[in-house]
């Protein structure tokens, strides 16, 4: 393959002909289980040397809805007073979702019958 299509395969966010080479033969060594456990490890070293990065994912996270307050803090290794300031400092929402207020009344009541 070409340096030109090399270039425009990692441009789409693919790997090259020899980065998948790499990962075979490191895998075939037995280094690795396989793809996966090497890709996790990626992740981890990848985080380690540049922890800012877990703490930009752990915001889109919580800005995608996929994580609460709590364990976007615990991705990002802080705590939940930290990144809330760190979301005010951004001008990120932080909005806290209940039940709507029949439904709260409906269980107050409930619990007081008992």
């Amino acid at each position: 393959m070409d340096s030109t299509k090399n270039e425009v395969r990692m441009q789409k966010g693919e790997i090259s002909s020899l980065q998948e080479m790499e990962i075979e033969a490191i895998v075939n060594a037995g280094i690795f289980k396989d793809k996966s456990d090497l890709l996790r490890e990626a992740i981890n070293t990848f985080f380690a040397v540049k922890p800012k990065m877990r703490l930009e994912a752990a915001i889109q996270l919580f800005k995608d809805k996929k994580v609460t307050l709590g364990r976007a803090a615990e991705i990002a290794g802080t705590d939940r007073w930290q990144l809330k300031d760190i979301l005010e400092d951004r001008g990120i929402d932080i909005i806290v979702e209940c039940d709507a207020s029949e439904e709260m009344d409906r269980r107050i009541s409930s619990l007081l019958r008992k």
